[in-house]
């Protein structure tokens, strides 16, 4: 059998994050499910490997995903038996012993960030990116896992801001359990002058009483897993590239129009509301 790579779009809002679980939705078991369907082979976590995994409501543009099949491969073929919230756009024949997790030379993830950053002090933000980058022990900053050593390297992060739009982006060999959404929530603290920069030293210096109840990850809808970076060059598939394209803008529009709809719902509720309860006490002694 042969070892395909593969790129990887999907939005995570309607899996319960990438790895597959017993009874659960998932990317990697949607991708099971389509390659032994466009296969014909039985397929397993053990030929649908993924080069990490992404948290419930995490998204994926690049992704990487490794394939073992007998069969010629093609991504459009696969692509055919996938929701469409979730596409194979590159693809690439993988060199013999190579594994996904372990052969990755680093990640990229983007978080968008809100509204929040629009009054972020950058001074803060720098000093404070300063003091995350490089190589930690990062168990404060990520969800416990015995089995998993928490010492890793960030390598980068950059703040950026483009008209209507804010993100930030973290480089990284490899990336725990909510880190990064934990790392966006200690910046926006720090950012917004709730908490000093130095604040971080404490945390990696194992103190668990600097944020009082712990760091609460941000919410995941806004983080992107980028790119996981391999030295390989990929085919790209534009039929694929316009799938991706064509999804994101019908969902987008139907984001549009359901935000009207909330609003609307949400001021007719509240006014309903005031008007009911003014009823009842009117009719109070």
């Amino acid at each position: 059998m042969t070892d395909y790579l593969a790129r990887l779009f999907y939005l995570g809002d309607r899996y319960y994050g990438s790895q597959i679980q017993p009874g659960l939705k998932t990317v990697q078991g949607e991708l099971i499910k389509a390659v032994s369907k466009w296969s014909g082979e039985t397929h397993s976590s053990h030929t649908i490997q993924l080069s990490g995994r992404t948290d419930r409501g995490v998204h994926s543009l690049g992704q990487l995903v490794m394939i073992t099949t007998d069969k010629r491969f093609s991504i459009d073929g696969i692509n055919k038996h996938l929701p469409e919230d979730i596409v194979l756009w590159a693809r690439v024949q993988a060199p013999e012993g190579f594994r996904p997790r372990s052969g990755a030379l680093m990640r990229h993830y983007r978080y968008f960030l809100d509204e929040s950053w629009n009054n972020i002090n950058q001074n803060y933000i720098r000093e404070a990116i300063s003091l995350v980058v490089g190589s930690n022990d990062f168990n404060f900053l990520s969800k416990p896992d015995e089995r998993r050593n928490t010492v890793t390297t960030v390598l980068n992060v950059a703040f950026s801001e483009v008209p209507n739009l804010k993100f930030l982006d973290i480089y990284g060999t490899s990336f725990l359990w909510k880190f990064v959404r934990k790392v966006v929530t200690l910046l926006t603290a720090i950012g917004l002058g709730k908490i000093k920069p130095e604040t971080i030293l404490e945390i990696l210096n194992g103190s668990k009483k600097t944020v009082r109840g712990g760091i609460e990850p941000a919410p995941p809808e806004n983080l992107v897993l980028m790119e996981t970076i391999v030295p390989f060059r990929f085919i790209t598939s534009k039929y694929a590239l316009r799938r991706i394209q064509n999804y994101l803008n019908t969902r987008r529009e139907f984001l549009r129009r359901s935000s009207i709809t909330l609003f609307g719902l949400t001021d007719h509720f509240s006014s309903s509301m005031m008007s009911y309860q003014h009823s009842t006490n009117s009719h109070n002694p």
